[in-house]
């Protein structure tokens, strides 16, 4: 067996120790075996347990929006300022109906005025609010075809059937028989004969508002002109009737 020179061993002793190497030991080191066991002997650490994953719970699946609903839902609303304006649309109707007609002048025409005297004289009452009359009561439909001339046919409401048949036994120019219960109206003014004449004849003979006699009996029942002043009529004057009826009693 070849023997290794000294120096070579030294040398070798040298490197081991210059690493951290040798033969021997160091003094404070314990041995391997020493420190294996020291290891077991030691306490173990509780090791924390390491919390499982959060699983995520599934997520549900919204039920199916009936076709009635989801059209409901999509619907327009009515805008909340909808239900004030409608509550107020009879309101504005009567105001704008009331700004179209003509403002009321507190006075009525001749011929409305005579409506009244038609009524409140208890004309209306045998001849019918329309004007038809009865069997015993002639209708004024025909009354300016009765009375051509309007002078005759205030003679006529003035005397009454009773006054009248002191001069002539016939209603009219017609040769009617002249029929009983006509009632005399002497407290009524020559305005207010006028009036009821008028609205006799413009109402139910559809006389036209014009014309020479509805100027004049406008100007009668105006107070321009007198009954006297307009003087008899023909068939008046035919029958012998006297000027002193002309006035108001």
């Amino acid at each position: 067996m070849t023997e290794i020179p000294e120096h070579l061993l030294k040398r070798s002793k040298e490197r081991r120790s210059a690493i951290g190497g040798g033969d021997d030991p160091p003094a404070d080191r314990a041995p391997a075996g020493e420190a294996v066991e020291a290891a077991a002997a030691a306490p173990v650490a509780p090791v924390a347990p390491v919390p499982a994953a959060a699983v995520p719970e599934p997520a549900k699946v919204p039920e199916p929006v009936r076709p009635e609903v989801a059209a409901a839902l999509s619907r327009r609303k009515i805008p909340y300022w909808a239900m004030p304006v409608l509550a107020g649309l009879p309101l504005w109707a009567y105001v704008y109906q009331a700004t179209l007609e003509p403002a009321p002048t507190g006075e009525l025409t001749p011929v409305e005025a005579g409506g009244e005297i038609y009524v409140s004289s208890a004309c209306a009452g045998c001849h019918q609010p329309g004007g038809g009359g009865s069997a015993a009561v002639p209708a004024l439909t025909e009354v300016v075809v009765d009375w051509p001339d309007f002078r005759d046919q205030m003679m006529w409401v003035r005397l009454g059937s009773t006054g009248w048949q002191e001069f002539s036994d016939t209603y009219g120019a017609n040769d009617k028989p002249s029929q009983g219960g006509m009632p005399a109206h002497p407290s009524l003014s020559d305005e207010e004969l006028a009036e009821v004449i008028l609205y006799e004849r413009v109402q139910f003979g559809e006389m036209e508002e014009e014309g020479e006699e509805y100027e004049m009996l406008l100007e009668i029942a105006e107070g321009t002109l007198t009954f006297a002043d307009a003087g008899l009529g023909e068939l008046s004057t035919e029958i012998g009737i006297d000027e002193s009826n002309l006035a108001a009693g």
